[in-house]
């Protein structure tokens, strides 16, 4: 019985080995999607069906035909979902309000994660008679302005020839480009007139290939291939936090300012919408991975906090996740504002003291003061007290304010104290305004 084990043991070594070797195998690069140009089906006077098949080989995929008179295109139907299935699936556009008699080009294009895909060039002729000859428009593509990591402004040329013309912008990371932007007029003048449109959502560090395209009853204009290379942003990556304690914390990240002179700073908050940030610090112009760290004071004790690093150069900015950390110890007793007379004083200057407490918990008085008269402000100032203190908050009213206040002075003026923390607590009371010479 002990050789039979030892006879299956070796005979299971082998196996173990290829199964060792396929685990350490990576995995397969996702494949492009595969499409096939069909032939067009019902053609009208006006029309056609547009057909083709669309295998998404597992990744999202998206599809549309490109169409116009020449195998230059110049037309895209709307952008459709095909799915991510790893199956061919046929699928068609129908194109209406064609001139009759006349030949068009056109195939299909799918773009998903893994690539583009083209199928082969066809062409369908709609039935009855050709339209009477007209001047068709003329296209030059432009330059590329206000450029981003994330945006551009493409630009052109367009000249209907005194026809009614329409003109997009076709876009993508080929030269069969895929996408195109909303249709916009160009009038029916005689002459070049200038096009543009503004592109978004669109990938950082990448090169793109754009070109106007013209269209009218006359025919249909292809500007030239031009390319442009979205900016790069430094790479910001938030990290872990250090010296955490119940009212401060050290929040740690990584920056590369990629060859521009950049800055970082942390962004933090209560909620995942933050809304508070660090002071800008700078970090240079290397091409290195850069540890950076600030520190957090002020925070609230038992409270859950969430940060992120965000890094700027003049190639933009970056953001890096969105983590969260808890401070430690019990909650603490928050104080609350309050009025410590019922008389300010007014300086010749216009300064005005508003006697002003901050009593009853262990947090500090952040608060804005405004002094109103039924809707008119008269005047506003933010300030901060330590936790169990009172004292002076100031505000200044203008000339024209204290014009109107004291124009007619013969004792003290009423006037509307709103006192408002950044907790949301405040106070609203009337108090009176005295002179002081």
């Amino acid at each position: 019985m002990p050789q039979i084990k030892r006879v299956a043991a070796i005979i299971a070594l082998p196996a173990l080995v290829a199964l060792a070797a396929l685990a350490a195998a990576p995995a397969p690069a996702a494949a492009p999607p595969s499409v096939t140009t069909a032939a067009a089906t019902s053609p009208t006077t006006s029309g056609a069906t547009l057909n083709g098949t669309v295998n998404p080989n597992g990744v999202a995929t998206q599809y549309a035909f490109q169409w116009g008179p020449t195998s230059g295109y110049g037309h895209e139907t709307a952008l459709t979902s095909a799915g991510a299935g790893s199956t061919q699936s046929s699928v068609s556009s129908t194109l209406a309000g064609l001139p009759g008699g006349t030949t068009f080009h056109y195939r299909i294009i799918a773009m998903s994660a893994a690539g583009t895909s083209v199928g082969g060039d066809l062409t369908f002729l709609t039935a009855g008679s050709p339209p009477p000859p007209s001047p068709g428009p003329t296209a030059a593509t432009g330059s590329t302005s206000a450029l981003t990591a994330s945006s551009a402004t493409l630009a052109g040329t367009v000249d209907p020839k005194g026809q009614s013309t329409q003109y997009v912008f076709e876009y993508g990371t080929t030269s069969d480009y895929g996408t195109q932007t909303a249709p916009a007029g160009a009038g029916s003048g005689s002459g070049n007139a200038s096009v543009s449109a503004n592109l978004v959502n669109l990938a950082a560090s990448t090169t793109y290939h754009y070109r106007v395209v013209a269209y009218s009853a006359g025919g249909t204009a292809l500007g030239g291939d031009h390319t442009f290379t979205t900016l790069t942003p430094p790479a910001a990556q938030t990290g872990s936090t250090s010296s955490v304690d119940s009212s401060s914390a050290t929040v740690n990240g990584l920056v590369n300012p990629l060859g521009h002179s950049t800055s970082y700073q942390f962004q933090f908050g209560t909620s995942p919408f933050l809304g508070i940030s660090t002071p800008p610090a700078g970090v240079g112009s290397g091409t290195g991975e850069l540890a950076v760290h600030q520190s957090l004071t002020g925070l609230a004790a038992n409270t859950t906090y969430y940060y992120r690093i965000t890094a700027s150069s003049s190639q933009g900015t970056s953001y890096g996740q969105t983590l969260s950390f808890k401070t430690a110890g019990g909650p603490l007793v928050t104080s609350s504002i309050k009025a410590l007379a019922g008389v300010a004083f007014v300086g010749s200057n216009g300064v005005v003291g508003v006697g002003l407490g901050c009593f009853g918990g262990q947090t500090s008085c952040m608060a804005t003061m405004t002094l109103t008269r039924g809707h008119t402000v008269y005047a506003q100032r933010s300030f901060t007290l330590s936790a169990d203190d009172g004292g002076f908050a100031h505000a200044s009213f203008s000339a024209a304010s204290q014009r109107v206040l004291f124009h007619n002075y013969h004792g003290p003026v009423k006037i509307r104290l709103n006192v408002k923390l950044a907790s949301g607590q405040g106070l609203s009371q009337v108090i009176q305004l005295a002179r002081w010479y």
